[in-house]
Parts: C-alpha cells; structure tokens; sequence
C-alpha cells in the first residue's frame, strides 16, 4: 500500500509521453491511473519533437493526441482502422475493420448504428483509445439571441440562430 491508500500493481507501471503544453494533462491521468494502481511517469518533450519522434513512430505507451471525431465516418475509421491516418497506437482488429467497412457501405441507418456501437464495444474492450472530454468555450449572447450551436472546432453555426424580437 502507498500512503495515499492505493496499492502499486507489479508490472504496472507505463510512461505517458506529451508535449510541454499538455503536463497538466498528463499529471490528471497521472493521478487517476495511480488511484488503481498503475504508476505512470510522464516524459515531456518539445511540440516538434513530440510531433515526429513520437506520433508519428509510434514509440510510445500513452500519449495525447487532440482532435475532435466530428463525424463518425470518416473520423472514426481514421482513429481505429488498422492504418488509419489518426491510429497512431497502430491500433488493429480486424473485426473492428470489417464493422467500420460495412458502417461505410450501408445505406440503413439502424445498420450503421448497429456497426458502430460494435467498433465502440470490441475497442473499448481492447482498451484502444482512451476517451476524454474538455471543453472550454462558451458563448454570450443577448437574451433574444437563440439557436446558438458550434460546431466541434468551435466555429459557430448561422444558419440555426434566431433572433425573438418579443423579449
């Protein structure tokens, strides 16, 4: 047991690669991981370097990798398809690529539904991408301003607002 109460597992410790603008990141999963009992020690690294050396290589045990999945075609089979462009962890199954094939070529929705919350079982069964969530942008309005939504890269989406000219 640690003094915080939480037990260290054997062979469960792993390096947690980021650039210097994501330490603060890294020490909240830090922090997290440690809770279960898995040590993590993080290495920090330049944003060009971290960009080449590491990405890029694969030459890592975790690392952060930012970017919205807008859509579920393309971006998911970009994240998780054995070679995808985003599957940096050389992420591959091939089951999960035949759900994302069969996702893409479908004309029914309910079957598409279907392919995806299958890739979303086997890969969060796989452990192959660890999903986290912050958003920090906001939006002031006038109270008669509505219909204000963004889009994921937080561009802002004219076409839905309205204005109620009886407030």
């Amino acid at each position: 047991m640690t003094s915080a109460g939480t037990r260290s597992v054997p062979g469960r410790s792993r390096s947690f690669k980021v650039a210097n603008g994501q330490v603060s990141f890294a020490e909240f999963i830090q922090a997290q991981m440690k809770t279960i009992g898995i040590d993590v020690a993080i290495q920090i690294y330049d944003p060009a370097q971290y960009a080449t050396a590491l990405m890029q290589s694969g030459d890592f045990q975790l690392a952060f990798s930012l970017g919205p999945v807008d859509s579920l075609h393309p971006g998911v089979a970009r994240l998780l398809r054995t070679g995808g462009t985003a599957n940096h962890g050389k992420y591959s199954n091939p089951e999960v690529d035949r759900l994302l094939d069969r996702a893409m070529l479908t004309t029914d929705p309910e079957e598409r539904a279907d392919a995806y919350r299958q890739v979303e079982l086997i890969s969060g069964r796989d452990l192959a991408v660890g999903w986290f969530s912050r958003g920090y942008a906001s939006t002031i309005t006038r109270p008669e301003v509505n219909g204000v939504s963004r889009y994921l890269n937080l561009a802002i989406w004219f076409d839905r607002m309205w204005i109620d000219r009886h407030q």
